[in-house]
């Protein structure tokens, strides 16, 4: 009887030296999107879940990092406003930027977004680095 060797399940790579080493490099969005690319490669990877998790963690703890913290009020960007079909919002995204009036601090935004509170703060933060907003 010939022995066949079973196939050894894939190594999983080491996120903690990565996404540390990534975030030192490129900054945090850039490794939150090498975090969701990655999870198409290892679907079932809970650390990797569990980084990417962090990762946003980190972005809204910055995004709130603002002086005026959830009194901030933001304000639709010039660029949004003269060229906005190049931003590919998300649904979620398209709402919040409809409910931005430039007298709506973030605290009313939580208020009156159906989101919860994280998804809501993270995708403005999103809409930030995006410049679509800005939160002077």
């Amino acid at each position: 009887m010939s022995q066949v060797a079973s196939p050894k399940p894939a190594v999983a790579p080491e996120w903690a030296r990565l996404v540390a080493d990534s975030i030192k490099q490129y900054g945090v969005w850039h490794t939150y999107l090498k975090l969701v690319e990655a999870r198409s490669a290892y679907p079932d990877d809970l650390s990797l879940r569990g980084y990417t998790e962090i990762v946003r963690n980190t972005i809204v703890r910055d995004f709130l990092a603002h002086p005026k913290g959830m009194q901030a009020v933001p304000k639709l960007s010039a660029d949004f406003l003269t060229n906005f079909d190049r931003f590919n919002l998300t649904a979620q995204e398209g709402y919040l930027i409809s409910l931005i009036d430039g007298r709506m601090d973030l605290q009313k935004l939580l208020v009156l977004s159906p989101f919860d509170s994280f998804t809501t703060l993270f995708n403005l933060a999103k809409l930030q680095q995006e410049r679509a907003i800005t939160v002077p």
